[in-house]
């Protein structure tokens, strides 16, 4: 029963690190997005953004705000999301320990009936 649990325990810390590096990487995907997109944005605002004509510079004035609040809204988004992830991997961990500790009792209560019927 001491195996069972061992590699009860070894599953659950499996599970733990996986959803610690899920979590991790979601973050710094939406976090490296925005800053690529804000640096596609300079790119672009230098190589556009440089042309005479007033019609242009206009409607580039437009993309500008509109990829701005685009990507002012997707950093919301990212925070919020990350919080969200980071609460349910807690709470997984936390439903984790409850049913190590639940095997732990199990295993115990097994080996003490083992050793009655001996």
């Amino acid at each position: 029963m001491e195996k069972a649990y061992e590699f009860f325990d070894g599953w659950l810390r499996s599970q733990r690190d996986f959803l610690e590096n899920w979590v991790k990487t979601q973050k710094e995907f939406m976090e490296n997005w925005t800053e690529s997109t804000k640096k596609l944005q300079e790119a672009f605002f230098n190589q556009v953004g440089s042309q005479d004509g007033h019609a242009g510079k206009e409607l580039f004035e437009l993309y500008n705000s509109w990829i701005t609040s685009m990507a002012n809204s997707s950093k919301v988004f990212t925070d919020e999301a990350a919080k969200i992830q980071e609460t349910w991997k807690n709470t997984v961990e936390k439903q984790m320990e409850m049913s190590k500790e639940m095997v732990r009792n199990y295993s115990v209560l097994f080996k003490q009936t083992a050793q009655k019927q001996q």
